[in-house]
């Protein structure tokens, strides 16, 4: 994992405690080095692990990149025998993070 670069907690801490039960400050971000499509972020509280997923900054194709549809996908899966981790909530609120992001449970493994 390499630096946040990416994520301002400033809004993002907040964000979260408004609207993801149970989070609870303070928080620390980093970005997962490798990937190649969306950046994506571990934000760890005392208690907690989350995997913030967003999109690229500037501009982009309206197909792609598309986080929305992303959760959309992981939240139908949730209950069947699929493995996906739990999706917490999607924010499309450009003005938090900058562009549409939705965070889901972390979950020990590879990422590819």
């Amino acid at each position: 994992m390499s630096s946040s670069g990416l994520i301002d907690l400033d809004r993002l801490v907040p964000y979260l405690r408004a609207n993801l039960p149970g989070f609870q400050g303070p928080a620390t971000v980093r970005r997962f080095s490798g990937g190649q499509s969306n950046p994506t972020f571990l934000v760890e509280t005392q208690s907690d692990r989350y995997v913030v997923r967003r999109k690229p900054p500037g501009v982009l194709l309206k197909s792609a990149h598309a986080v929305e549809r992303e959760y959309r996908v992981m939240s139908a899966l949730s209950g069947t025998p699929v493995p996906v981790p739990r999706v917490h909530l999607l924010c499309e609120d450009e003005l938090i993070l900058g562009t549409s992001f939705f965070v889901m449970d972390f979950l020990d493994g590879r990422i590819f």
